[in-house]
């Protein structure tokens, strides 16, 4: 196994070497070592691939190209967009995977780059169905929102991760509370009564509106939570996420336009 890894590093540094006269800077890491399984491969998922933020990227042979094209073969399944140390900016060059690397971070990539690809192509878009009413009464449609940045939030009750971020999204709320311009609104499938119940014993900063779970699954095209949507004032997706960090950045970029 030892030998394997050996022979898998040596082709990516080869590989970045004669790439490297065009780039920004260095890998961050060992490809072969962010490679070696799904574990791995998340961890640098979660720490480096940024690709819900504004990034400029290379194919294999360090040549420039565009998001889309970008977008599409991560989608495959057989490229490693690997980012460079840069403090100019956020970089990835495309690297394609050895036959040795398994199909199952084979399957685990191609998941990354589905999902990204599928938030990609949605920006610029417009919001389908925007028309909710929270559990107090309170309207949000495409007329009273025109104007405004709409932060929404699709999840469920039981799902952990949702939970887990509450915190971090009630700070956010508290950052803007003086931006009259921005309005967070959080889409559950759960039951009105159980939503109600749910923040008499919650602190949860957004307004809280019951949809059907398949205007979220069908009209958003929504099925992983939590899930994020920046709406910009013209009614159109800015920016599509799936956790804080990422949320915090992209609303972060679309306020100060």
């Amino acid at each position: 196994m030892k030998t394997l890894l050996s022979i898998i590093a040596f082709f990516f540094t080869v590989h970045f070497t004669t790439a490297q006269t065009t780039l920004h800077g260095k890998p961050i890491g060992d490809p072969a070592k962010i490679l070696k399984d799904g574990m791995s491969l998340a961890y640098y998922n979660r720490d480096y691939l940024k690709t819900s933020e504004d990034f400029k990227a290379y194919n294999t042979s360090g040549q420039p190209i565009n998001k889309n094209e970008f977008f599409r073969q991560f989608a495959t399944g057989n490229y490693l967009p690997m980012r460079l140390h840069s403090k100019s900016g956020n970089y990835y060059q495309l690297y394609k995977l050895a036959p040795s690397v398994s199909e199952d971070v084979h399957s685990v990539l191609q998941s990354y780059g589905q999902n990204g690809y599928k938030h990609f192509k949605m920006e610029g878009k417009r919001l389908p169905g925007l028309n909710y009413t929270d559990i107090n009464g309170e309207v949000y449609k495409s007329h009273n929102t025109k104007g405004k940045i709409v932060v929404i939030k699709c999840w469920f009750l039981h799902c952990q991760a949702c939970n887990e971020e509450i915190p971090a999204l009630n700070n956010l709320v508290d950052q803007y509370k003086n931006r009259k311009d921005i309005v967070f609104v959080s889409l559950a499938f759960d039951p009105v009564d159980k939503l109600k119940a749910y923040m008499k014993t919650h602190v949860f900063k957004y307004a809280l509106a019951h949809v059907p779970e398949s205007y979220i699954e069908k009209q958003l095209g929504t099925n992983e939570y939590p899930t994020h949507y920046v709406v910009d004032k013209n009614g159109l997706i800015a920016k599509v996420v799936n956790n804080a960090d990422e949320l915090t950045v992209a609303l972060k970029t679309e306020a100060a336009k």
